[in-house]
């Protein structure tokens, strides 16, 4: 009566002790698929029956699956098997990204085994302190709500680098693990993990017959293992420890005997198949539609996210290639790519003639749309002016968002806010002039020493004793080194970093340094401006998107100010009378000053007009052109005479990541 009622309790105690006396009979261990076999009666695919298997002898303490891949009476000693580790830590980790400097951990698991068998283990989300993108939470399950209660990395560290302790690691793309928690670790100012390490990513990839995907997936599903709950930290280390079992089995059979054996077939360089799965890839986003109609050709493409707002402007030499390039575009390197290629609804293209034209017009639109997604041109308050308010009886050194016409001094717009900063701060260390804002317009102005007097980094002008004409000269030097006049200065800032060197102070020297090239950048970038608002009128000629047609663009001090076609059809003559309109327009307009408006295509035209100085399709407008010789000097050019090599011309604009 008890039997039977035991039996109808737990309707699986039969199988149990089925598999019970199996194993007595086997010496105590029998691999799993023997098992399946005997346990129940079958012999088709053994990844159909694993699951139920584990489900039904996972409760008996008197059983143990073995790191090995074989169940075992719990206490036998497995025999000895010099070619895989007995004691070792599996580890996994899922992250918001990929790049571990740039993203973070949200889940983290260790596996301990001890003598091949699975002894403990360590698990847990961490709270990334970030949002977690899209795909991420579909690839894992993991959502913002289930982090918001989890510890952050730095509550669980202690507990974590104990468990691991020097054991040996065992991951798939193992230093991909060690890379996301080494940069964990650095954060919190503790030193990194220098376990040694199995990776079994190379192993499979050598060991595993016709693998062509190099992912975890492709591995299990080549060696017909599986995973109820894949992309979690605990369920992927488990079946990596699986994993290694078979591998072993394997490299047994490639006539590995030893465990270093092993690791240096682990070790060895392999070419890793291209991941071609939707997973992690802008494919996995991105609808296909997008691409329907995109010529090969050069010009300029929108993207729209929602309520139809243009979020990114971009340029491309073929348009077709590079928005097909964001569909195999890596997700998790960036917040910021994610973001875009989750947002996208569709892609506008506007086809042009040349790349310069595109750089133009790319230009254009981000002034005109403000694209959320594009950098350096999103608003104009990122690029300041360098101040000089020489109207004040002691000048100081200022940055300001705005050019008033005030009498000061103005350098800039500058499109790198930080160098701008950087440099005032240079000059203002350099050069002793006051910081503070005092007027110095009243009496009551003066008299009271500031910090920067006692330090010895001003001439005192706040106590009256600041020589005047000193200083004065001072406030030249400033407005020439701006100008380029910088030899002087720079001599003072390299020596300044060999005396750091020499001291072995090279924090400092390493800041130094890199505070001389932002300046230097800055400084040159200003030459260059100026450079090209005195350059006079010129006439690019490039090819048009209308076969055989030509574009006619005329550049007045730096300023594209008209861009004619001049179609097939259309007589010299008329071509010419159209630039003669627009060149006499131009020279009875008062060109402003370079603004934050302007700046970046006269930056653009700039770089474009110095680097190909000489090119037969820049052609120097006299001071009275002839517009139909210069309109046949253009349509003479052939089309190899058109063509600019621009693959070390910067665009205006910093580009996404690819």
């Amino acid at each position: 009566m008890a039997a039977g009622s035991e039996a109808r309790d737990d309707p699986y105690a039969g199988l149990r002790q089925r598999a019970y006396l199996f194993l007595r009979e086997q010496d105590g261990a029998v691999s799993e698929e023997a098992l399946i076999e005997h346990v129940f009666g079958s012999s088709g695919n053994p990844a159909l029956w694993r699951p139920l298997l584990r489900q039904v002898l996972g409760s008996d303490d008197r059983l143990d699956l073995r790191a090995d891949g074989y169940w075992a009476l719990r206490g036998t000693t497995p025999a000895r098997n010099d070619l895989l580790p007995t004691d070792f830590v599996v580890i996994d980790i899922e992250t918001t990204g990929l790049r571990p400097l740039r993203q973070r951990i949200i889940e983290v698991a260790a596996i301990r085994y001890r003598g091949g068998r699975r002894q403990d283990v360590f698990s847990t989300l961490v709270n990334p302190e970030r949002p977690v993108p899209a795909y991420i939470r579909k690839l894992t399950g993991i959502d913002e709500p289930a982090l918001a209660g989890a510890p952050v990395f730095r509550r669980v560290a202690d507990e974590l680098t104990a468990f691991l302790g020097d054991d040996l690691l065992v991951g798939y793309n193992v230093e991909f693990d060690i890379a996301f928690l080494n940069a964990e670790l650095k954060r919190l100012g503790r030193p990194p993990l220098i376990n040694p390490r199995l990776d079994l990513l190379p192993l499979s990839t050598q060991l595993i017959p016709g693998m062509r995907r190099s992912g975890l997936d492709a591995a299990c599903l080549a060696l017909g293992l599986e995973s109820r709950e894949r992309h979690r930290a605990e369920a992927d280390a488990a079946l990596t420890a699986l994993l290694l079992a078979r591998l072993g089995e394997l490299a047994r059979e490639r006539g590995l005997t030893t465990f270093d054996g092993l690791q240096r077939a682990a070790a060895a360089r392999v070419p890793v198949p291209k991941r071609r799965g939707p997973v992690g890839r802008g494919r996995a986003v991105l609808d296909r539609s997008h691409l329907e109609g995109i010529p090969h050709a050069p010009g300029v493409y929108l993207m729209y996210g929602a309520r139809d707002r243009v979020i990114y402007v971009g340029k491309a030499k073929d348009l077709r290639n590079r928005v097909s390039s964001y569909y195999s575009q890596p997700l998790g390197y960036t917040r910021k790519m994610d973001g875009l290629l989750e947002s996208i609804e569709r892609i506008e293209v506007v086809e042009t003639g040349s790349e310069l034209e595109a750089l133009l017009l790319e230009a254009q639109f981000i002034r005109r749309y403000r694209p959320q997604y594009n950098t350096q041109m999103r608003n104009n308050e990122a690029y300041p002016y360098i101040k000089i308010d020489i109207g004040n009886p002691w000048p100081r050194v200022t940055l300001t968002r705005q050019r008033a016409d005030d009498g000061a001094v103005y350098f800039g717009p500058f499109r790198v806010a930080r160098s701008a900063r950087e440099t005032v701060d240079l000059i203002n260390e350099v050069f002793p002039l006051r910081t503070c804002a005092r007027s110095f317009r009243t009496a009551r102005s003066y008299g009271s020493p500031c910090l920067r007097l006692s330090l010895g980094q001003c001439m005192d002008p706040c106590t009256g004793m600041a020589d005047r004409d000193a200083y004065r000269q001072a406030v030249q030097d400033v407005i020439g080194f701006l100008r380029g006049e910088r030899d002087e200065v720079m001599a003072r800032l390299h020596q300044e970093l060999v005396t750091c060197a020499e001291r072995l102070d090279f924090e400092r020297a390493s800041r130094l340094r890199d505070r001389i090239r932002r300046v230097q950048q800055l400084v040159l970038s200003q030459q260059l401006l100026a450079e090209t608002e005195q350059r006079g009128t010129v006439l690019i000629v490039t090819p048009s998107p209308e076969a055989g047609a030509r574009e006619f663009l005329l550049v007045v001090r730096g300023r594209l100010w008209a861009q004619i076609r001049a179609s097939v059809d259309e007589p010299d003559e008329d071509v010419a009378a159209r630039l003669a309109r627009s060149w006499e327009r131009a020279q009875q307009t008062t060109m402003p000053a370079v603004d934050q408006e302007s700046l970046d295509q006269v930056h653009l035209l700039g770089r474009w007009l110095r680097k190909y100085a000489g090119h037969p399709a820049i052609i120097p407008i006299d001071a009275v052109p002839d517009w139909e010789a210069l309109v046949a000097q253009g349509r003479a050019l052939t089309d190899d005479e058109l063509s600019f090599d621009t693959r070390s011309v910067p665009a205006p604009e910093e580009p996404l990541p690819a």
